[in-house]
This record gives C-alpha cells, sequence and structure tokens, in this order.
C-alpha cells in the first residue's frame, strides 16, 4: 500500500510537469508558483463559491479566465451547510433536509454517490458527517498531515488534500472543493483552517505581477507586508509589522472605536485592526502605494476608509475625534523643511484623539542630516505632548530596526 500511494504521488507529479510545461507555452500557468503550499486562513473569509469546479489534481497551479469568479454563489446556502446546521446546531433530523432528500433522489434514480448505493448506506454517511461534526468540535481542526501522522499512514498525495479554493480576478478565495470541512469549520467557529490554491485568474495574475514589480522597483522588498495568502511570498522591508501590531494591541486602553493611520502604506494596520472590530481609516498619499492600498482591500474585501491625501492638507481628519491614531515612521517626513514643520505643528493642535502611538525615526539616519529639524526619540515624544494636548508619555517598546515606540494618552 505504501509503495502504491507513493507511485501514484509520483506518476501525478509526472502529470503535473507535464501541465506546467504546456501551460507556460500557453500563458496557463506561472512556475514561479508555489502550487504545493498549503495556506492558513480564516474559514469566514471563503463566502462565495468558484461557479466551476476544478478538480486539484489535474488543474493546480493554472492560470484559467473566465466568469466562474462571479460572487453569484454564496456557500453558507449550499444545501451541505444548512444540513449541517440545521441538524448539528439546531437539533433536526437529517431527513428533514434539503440535502438528504437531494442525495436520496440521486441513489434511487441510479446514481453511486460517496459509495452510497441505497438510503441505508446514505442514513450510515450521515451518521459519520454528525461525528466528524462532533469530533471537530471536541478536537479542533487538523490538517491531513496531522491526521496521517496520527493514522501512522504515508500518503504524499491526501497529505496536500485540503479544502481547496480558487482566486478570482479581485483576491477572493472561492470555495472549490471539501465542502464538508469547511462548513464544519464555519459552523464551529475555528479560526484558521490549511487550504490549497487550484486555480488562479489571469487578471489577479496581472496584479500579482505588479506586486512583485513594484516591490523590484523599491529594492527588492515592499515596504509593508501584503496580507493576503497568495502574496505572502513577497518579502517585505519591515517583516515586523505582527511585532508591532500586537506591540501596540496590547498597550490600547480601547478595544473598538475610530482608528487612523497616517501614512498608511500597503494599509497592514487597518487590516489587522479592522479584525480586531476597529473603523479604521486609511491616509496615505503616493499614488502608487495608494493603488496597491485600494487593491489589497479590495482582495481581503475590507470596509475600511482610504484618504489619499497628505495629512498635513486635510481639513476633514481636524473635524473628526478618533480613539486610536498611529502616526508610524511617517511623523519625521515633517521636520525636512520649515513649511512642513509649521504645518505640521499646526495638525498636531487640531488632532482630536483618546491615544496616539508613535514611531520615532533614528536621528542619525541619512535622510535627515539636511533636517529643519532632527529629534531624538525621546525629544520628539515630548514635542507631540506639548502640542496635541496629550499628557502623557510611555515608550513601550522598540522594533526590530531599533526605532522606538511610545503611546500617548
Amino acid at each position: 500500500m505504501r509503495i502504491w500511494r507513493t507511485a501514484r504521488f509520483l506518476l501525478l507529479k509526472c502529470e503535473w510537469k507535464l501541465v506546467a510545461l504546456m501551460g507556460a507555452l500557453t500563458n496557463t500557468y506561472d512556475e514561479a508558483l508555489d502550487v504545493d503550499k498549503v495556506c492558513w486562513v480564516s474559514p469566514q473569509r471563503i463566502t462565495h463559491c468558484s461557479l466551476r469546479e476544478f478538480w486539484l489534481p489535474g488543474f493546480k497551479g493554472r492560470v484559467i479566465g473566465g466568469d466562474w469568479d462571479r460572487l453569484e454563489k454564496r456557500f453558507e446556502d449550499l444545501d451541505i451547510y444548512v444540513a449541517f446546521k440545521q441538524v448539528c446546531t439546531e437539533g433536526k433530523d437529517w431527513t428533514e433536509t434539503v440535502f438528504y432528500q437531494r442525495f436520496l433522489d440521486a441513489i434511487r434514480g441510479g446514481q453511486l454517490l460517496w459509495g452510497c448505493k441505497d438510503q441505508l448506506d446514505l442514513d450510515q454517511r450521515c451518521k459519520y458527517l454528525e461525528s466528524l461534526f462532533d469530533r471537530i468540535r471536541r478536537e479542533g481542526y487538523k490538517s491531513q498531515r496531522e491526521l496521517l501522522s496520527l493514522q501512522n499512514t504515508h500518503d504524499p498525495l491526501r497529505a496536500t488534500d485540503e479544502v481547496g479554493v480558487n482566486i478570482g480576478r479581485h483576491g477572493d478565495l472561492l470555495f472549490n472543493e471539501g465542502a464538508h470541512r469547511l462548513a464544519i469549520a464555519k459552523l464551529v467557529g475555528i479560526q484558521r483552517i490549511p487550504v490549497n490554491i487550484t486555480v488562479r485568474h489571469p487578471e489577479w495574475m496581472k496584479f500579482r505581477k505588479e506586486l512583485i514589480q513594484y516591490a523590484k522597483e523599491m529594492g527588492g522588498k515592499t515596504y509593508q507586508p501584503p496580507t493576503h495568502i497568495d502574496l505572502d511570498d513577497i518579502r517585505a522591508l519591515h517583516d515586523d509589522c505582527e511585532d508591532r501590531f500586537m506591540m501596540i494591541k496590547q498597550n490600547m486602553s480601547v478595544e473598538r472605536g475610530r482608528l487612523l493611520d497616517i501614512g498608511a502604506n500597503l494599509g497592514y494596520f487597518c487590516h489587522r485592526f479592522q479584525d480586531e472590530g476597529f473603523d479604521c481609516y486609511a491616509m496615505e498619499d503616493s499614488p502608487m502605494h495608494l493603488y496597491f492600498l485600494r487593491r489589497l482591500k479590495r482582495a481581503e474585501n475590507k470596509e475600511f476608509r482610504v484618504i489619499g491625501r497628505s495629512v498635513l492638507e486635510c481639513t476633514e481628519i481636524s473635524n473628526m475625534h478618533f480613539d486610536v491614531i498611529l502616526a508610524l515612521n511617517i511623523f519625521h517626513h515633517f521636520l525636512k523643511t520649515k513649511e512642513s514643520y509649521d504645518k505640521y505643528i499646526r495638525l498636531l493642535r487640531n488632532l482630536q484623539t483618546r491615544e496616539l502611538f508613535f514611531e520615532s525615526h533614528l536621528p542619525d539616519e541619512p535622510q535627515m542630516q539636511a533636517a529643519y529639524k532632527n529629534y531624538s526619540p525621546d525629544e520628539f515624544a515630548r514635542l507631540l505632548v506639548q502640542h496635541t494636548g496629550l499628557e502623557n508619555v510611555e515608550f513601550i517598546g522598540t522594533a526590530k530596526d531599533g526605532r522606538s515606540l511610545y503611546k500617548l494618552y
């Protein structure tokens, strides 16, 4: 059995190599992709179904155009999801579900589904699904590799047989296969599940290549890491954003409210804090950054608001009250000329916030040598206290690059 499983896997690998070769010639395959990669994602991110189902062994890594990515079919409208909800959370019987009646009609019509040839087989199958629901609720969700390890079984093909998703033109994660596991994960409240990416839309691949080229022009890295699961292979200059996010989150005195990120770049912190329940505003005035910020916002289906203007020129901000303001690696840019410095001081006097998280620059950076003003981190923090009306300043940590992070409140 072990030899047979390995041989089956190697035969499929040969087929994948042939598909990749033919796909590269016809622009339906991208050799740069890691097609065996398993990604972890919140099951709540998968809201719609692909309008065409692609078999993983035959299509993984393929780039296929068409309208299969239209958001017309919601996963939670599938009768299998509704059946799990009705039986496992509402106490109904399987026979009362549309799912059961549909499969029973198909079996009676002569179809062999899941190895079920009669109603008795179908009833046994439903009992297994109910036991699977209970096991995941008790023990948590395990990847295929974890299950194989527990069973002391070697099966390289099954090891990558996770819930399958396709990526649409805008970056939507569309359900492809593994409905039972995804339905259970959603209903049980699992935080993250492993998924395989099967097919990508060419419009998404175009955007992905644009971001890769943008990273190359920025010295080989984006400034912040993109949050989309299909972009995590793109390296970031500030790969410690997660550390800074946790540092800020742990020092916040509020759990909800309005949050402004000044100099949002690719929007990393708005993505993360929206997930925490904040009403986020991303402020960015660079046209290039804005383009990717907006595309990544759509790719993740986020709702935060994007303001494409300089904070020094935006009177709208002065009329709004925020519970939290983030100013990470941005305020030192306003110290470089007297004109921008004067505008900056006026901005500080007009900001309305309960607390402000500020990350300072390093005074010996080359970009600051000819600046109109150049403060040490502590001096800079005291300047903010002087002009914002926030009475207290607290050092909360140091970023990976040595820059100091403060909380003002």
